[in-house]
C-alpha cells in the first residue's frame, strides 16, 4: 500500500530522536519590536531556559516543533527541507523512488511523460503508431500508451510523498526565530493548521519547489502544491523581519521548459491564509521575485468560515518584484499600511486614466528576457466581500511602462451589490505616489472597477469606497509617516532579516 510507504518516508526524513537539550546561550539581538495591529495579542512561545532550543537541521527542527508545550526555537544557519536523515539531499527522483514498495509500478512515473499524457496531439500520435503496428519512439506503442494512462493517477500520490518530507507542522504557543543572519528554512512549508499564538521572526522562508505540479492554462499557469507558510484556521500570528522568496539567493527561478512550449512554474504561494484564520500581523518582511505571493481567502467555498474573521495587518513590508497577490483579499478585513511596492512593468496599460496618456505612454527600458509568470500583473486584489483599509503606501516601478497606474488594483468576484467589497483609502497624512508622482487612488480604483465590469467580473456597486465598518476602533501603528520618501526609507532600512547579532 502507498500510505504506509508515506509514513515510513516521513520516518526516514526525521528518523532517530536527537534528544534536544535546552539552549542556554544568548538570544539573537533583534530590533525591539512587539506585535501590533490585528495580531497584537500574539505572545509567542516561552523563553524560559528550559523551553528554548536551537536547531541545525531538518531532523532537529521536526523534533523541536513536535514538543507538546510552549517553546522558542532558534534556527541556526540553513535548514533544508529535502535533507534525509543520513545528511544527503533528496531530489525529485528520490520522492518517486520512495513511493510504494520496491518494484511498484508507480515508480515508473516520469514528469515529462505525465505532461505529454495530457496532450491530445501527442497521445493521438501514439494511437496512430498502435494502429500501424509500429513502435513509438523506440518502444512498444501499446505498452507505452497504457503507461501514459497511469501518469495522471500516480502524480498526486507521489506529490504526497514530497509533502510528507517538506511540510513541518507547528504547534500552538511556538516562536520560531532566526538565530543569525543566514538563518533560513529552505524548501520547507511551515504549516499552521488549527493552531494559536505563533511568532515567526528573522528568517529566510524559501518556498518548496513542487516536483510534480499540474498544468492549468497553456503556456505558464500551473497548480503547484506548497507554500512557504500556510495558515489554515490559525489565530494570533505575528510574522516579522522575514524574507520570503523562491531560492536562497532571492533571485527569480527561471521556469523549466517542456514541449510544446510549457513554462513550468513549480511554486505556489509564499504566505497563504485560509479557512477562518484570524488576528494576524505581517510586518517588516521582504516578499521578492515570486509570482503569486500572498493569498488571503481561498475561494467562495470558504465564505462561511472566513466572514467575521480573516483580520490581517500588513505594515512596512517591501513587495519587491512580486508579480501578483500583494495580497489577494477575500471576505476578511485587511489593513495595508506603509508598504513599499516595487515592480517592473513591461506590458501596456489595461485602460486609460482620466483620458490622459500619462500611464499609457512607453516610459522606460523594457526587459526582453522576463519569463511570462514574472510579468507584473497587479498589487492589490480586491475580491469577494473584502474590507480593505489603505494608507501611506508608496509605489516605484520600472520597465517599458513605468508610469502605468492600471495594475495597482485588480477586481473580480464582485458581482453582488448586496454583498460588496469595501475599500477605505485614507490619504489624510499624504497621498500615495508612483515614482514620486502623487496618485488618485480613489479614481484609479473606480477606473479599475469599470474595467472589471466590462469583463463581467464585477457589477456597479460591487466595490464601495467607504470607511464606515472598515476602520477598527483605536487604529494605530508603531510609526506615523509624513511622506512617501519616509515610507520608502524606513522600509528599505528595516524590512527583512536583521544583520547585527551578539554571536
Amino acid at each position: 500500500m502507498v500510505l504506509p510507504r508515506i509514513a515510513s518516508l516521513l520516518l526516514a526524513f526525521s528518523a532517530c530522536s536527537l534528544a534536544l537539550t535546552p539552549y542556554t546561550g544568548l538570544p539573537p539581538k533583534l530590533p525591539n519590536r512587539e506585535p501590533f495591529g490585528f495580531g497584537s495579542a500574539a505572545t509567542g512561545g516561552s523563553t524560559n531556559t528550559s523551553a528554548v532550543y536551537v536547531v541545525n537541521n531538518a531532523v532537529e527542527l521536526r523534533e523541536a516543533i513536535s514538543l507538546p508545550y510552549t517553546k522558542t526555537i532558534y534556527v541556526n544557519g540553513t535548514i533544508n527541507g529535502n535533507q534525509l536523515s543520513d545528511g544527503t539531499m533528496a531530489t525529485c527522483q528520490t520522492y518517486i523512488d520512495r513511493t510504494g514498495s520496491t518494484g511498484a509500478a508507480i515508480r515508473q512515473f516520469n514528469f515529462t511523460q505525465y505532461v505529454l499524457s495530457l496532450n491530445s496531439t501527442y497521445t493521438s500520435l501514439v494511437s496512430q503508431a498502435i494502429s500501424a503496428n509500429e513502435p513509438f519512439e523506440g518502444r512498444n506503442a501499446t505498452e507505452y500508451k497504457a503507461l501514459l494512462g497511469k501518469m495522471n493517477g500516480w502524480r498526486p500520490v507521489i506529490q504526497n510523498t514530497q509533502k510528507a518530507a517538506i511540510q513541518f507542522a507547528l504547534k500552538s504557543n511556538t516562536s520560531i526565530i532566526g538565530l543569525n543572519a543566514d538563518a533560513a528554512l529552505n524548501g520547507i512549508t511551515l504549516s499552521l493548521n488549527s493552531v494559536d499564538n505563533i511568532w515567526i521572526r528573522n528568517l529566510k522562508l524559501v518556498s518548496p519547489m513542487d516536483c510534480f505540479p499540474a498544468p492549468e492554462t497553456y503556456p505558464n499557469s500551473w497548480n503547484a502544491k506548497y507554500d512557504a507558510v500556510s495558515l489554515v484556521t490559525a489565530s494570533n500570528v505575528w510574522v516579522d523581519g522575514c524574507e520570503l522568496q523562491d531560492q536562497l539567493s532571492g533571485d527569480y527561478v527561471t521556469p523549466d521548459h517542456l514541449w510544446p512550449g510549457w513554462e513550468v512554474d513549480r511554486f505556489d504561494g509564499l504566505f497563504d491564509v485560509e479557512d477562518g484564520s484570524d488576528k494576524i500581523t505581517f510586518s517588516h518582511n521582504i516578499v521578492r521575485n515570486h509570482h503569486k505571493s500572498l493569498l488571503f481567502g481561498g475561494g467562495s467555498k470558504e465564505a462561511e468560515r472566513d466572514l467575521g474573521k480573516m483580520r490581517i495587518t500588513l505594515w512596512a513590508n517591501h513587495f519587491n518584484h512580486s508579480a501578483s497577490r500583494n495580497p489577494l483579499m477575500r471576505f476578511g478585513t485587511f489593513e495595508i499600511v506603509a508598504n513599499l511596492f516595487s515592480s517592473q512593468n513591461d506590458k501596456p496599460p489595461l485602460f486609460s486614466i482620466n483620458n490622459r496618456s500619462v500611464s499609457n505612454a512607453q516610459s522606460g527600458t523594457c526587459s526582453s528576457d522576463l519569463p511570462m509568470d514574472a510579468v507584473h500583473q497587479y498589487h492589490l486584489g480586491i475580491y469577494n466581500q473584502s474590507k480593505v483599509y489603505l494608507s501611506s503606501n508608496t509605489f516605484k516601478q520600472t520597465g517599458c511602462y513605468a508610469n502605468d497606474q492600471t495594475k495597482i488594483f485588480t477586481i473580480t468576484e464582485s458581482t453582488n451589490p448586496a454583498l460588496p467589497a469595501q475599500v477605505c483609502i485614507d490619504d489624510m497624512s499624504f497621498r500615495s505616489a508612483l515614482n514620486k508622482a502623487k496618485l488618485d487612488l480613489k479614481g484609479i480604483l473606480q477606473k479599475t472597477l469599470e474595467y472589471a465590469i466590462g469583463l463581467g467580473k464585477a457589477v456597479e456597486d460591487g466595490v464601495l469606497l467607504k470607511c464606515d465598518g472598515v476602520v477598527r476602533s483605536g487604529l494605530s501603528f508603531p510609526k506615523r509617516f509624513r511622506s512617501n520618501d519616509e515610507v520608502k526609507q524606513y522600509v528599505q532600512k528595516n524590512a527583512g532579516q536583521f544583520t547585527a547579532y551578539r554571536h
